[in-house]
């Protein structure tokens, strides 16, 4: 494994390698790739942390020794490392703030990068397994002499709950099933993704004028993020070097001049703001009093109901395929048994106010577990044992 920064010789490389940052723990190059299901997207081009996010002093009986459940974050940042216990019982917003605080380019795994890896192991036949059964050793229900590392730290929470430690399965259990992919993608623990989001049938945004962002009708219809760019420059997120009245600073960027006008600003505190205007570093908002500062993402609205003609809790059958939607892996049809394509994994969701997307399953989701796996029922403020989270950087 490389213990050195990215060189930038490197970007580019048709494959997958992985190594040791300083700040952020381990983490993998996701290369460049296209899938033929979904003509024009390129996925990849960032890095990942290669296993779900710890606190920085996590061991394989502690999950907490940095931050107590449901405390502040403060400057901690996540970290990424084999053989320990996740981060848990942290909001999407605070887990947010842990990825910016690893340093600049890195934010929370956003849905279209977590697609990159599940269209990855769809594109190469690797569907990551993992701990989904709920044994002890942790085993996957459909490979059970696969086994990982039980976590300590979670069993003694409830010794009805047995899941894995970090990273501590076999290959197959990584997203390329090969040492250097990004493991815990099935069963470990649901992750938090930053840009995607139900929306509820009616939602104003925060801003000095209310702005409507769906009106009767819009249950179900999801906001994604703004633009595909993963570079730094590009990206539709990031954090703010500097917040003022109705303006949010980002000067790492270069932006189109106002290609986010229409768009909405989700911002460190999770408040939604129509963005009226952009520069090649700023956003302007119509809301004196904000935003927040800190971590930022952009998002458009698709006025699509991605619940229509199926049930919560089925599994997922087909993805969707519209230019909007099709980057983020979003399914379109699901039913009892789905398809082995997507791993026969689930799709929960609930329309009834702003919630926002966790994937990849829990310790006893068992088949419905998965890369593919979509949850989309819980508002960003929740937080549970069930729930951690891994950071991206936008290189």
């Amino acid at each position: 494994m490389m213990r050195q920064r990215l060189p930038a010789m490197l970007l580019g490389r048709w494959k997958s390698f992985s190594w040791t940052d300083p700040n952020a723990g381990d983490v993998v190059y996701i290369p460049t790739f296209q899938h033929p299901d979904v003509p024009g997207v390129t996925f990849g081009g960032f890095l990942a942390q290669q296993y779900a996010a710890s606190q920085p002093n996590a061991t394989d009986t502690n999950d907490r020794p940095d931050v107590a459940d449901g405390a502040a974050v403060g400057a901690v940042p996540a970290h990424s490392k084999r053989m320990v216990s996740p981060w848990r019982q942290i909001t999407q917003i605070e887990a947010r703030k842990a990825c910016a605080n690893i340093g600049a380019g890195w934010h929370m795994i956003t849905s279209f990068e977590w697609a990159s890896l599940a269209m990855y192991a769809n594109l190469h036949d690797t569907q990551p397994r993992g701990p989904n059964a709920n044994t002890n050793p942790p085993s996957d229900v459909d490979y059970p002499a696969e086994v990982g590392a039980l976590d300590a730290a979670l069993y003694a929470r409830d010794d009805a709950w047995k899941s894995a430690l970090t990273g501590s399965g076999p290959n197959t259990w990584s997203h390329n099933h090969a040492a250097d992919g990004v493991f815990d993608l099935n069963g470990t623990i649901w992750q938090w993704c930053d840009g995607l989001m139900h929306t509820p049938a009616s939602l104003n945004d925060a801003s000095d004028t209310p702005v409507a962002i769906t009106g009767a009708g819009g249950a179900g219809y999801t906001l994604v993020n703004a633009n595909l760019v993963v570079t730094l420059a590009g990206s539709p997120y990031g954090a703010s070097t500097s917040v003022a009245a109705h303006t949010l600073t980002d000067s790492v960027k270069s932006w189109t001049v106002d290609e986010f006008v229409g768009c909405w600003l989700y911002d460190a505190v999770g408040n939604l703001y129509a963005i009226t205007a952009n520069s090649a570093t700023a956003l302007t908002i119509d809301r004196a009093a904000g935003p927040a500062a800190g971590p930022y993402s952009i998002l458009k609205l698709v006025e699509v109901d991605t619940t229509a003609g199926m049930a919560s809790g089925n599994r997922i059958l087909t993805l969707r395929s519209d230019a909007d939607l099709a980057p983020f892996a979003v399914p379109a049809t699901s039913d009892g048994t789905g398809a082995a394509a997507y791993g026969n994994d689930g799709y929960w969701y609930a329309a009834t106010a702003l919630r926002a997307a966790l994937r990849g399953g829990i310790w006893y989701r068992g088949v419905r577990a998965g890369v593919f796996a979509l949850y989309l029922r819980d508002a960003p403020s929740n937080r549970g044992v069930h729930i951690g989270f891994r950071a991206c950087k936008a290189l």
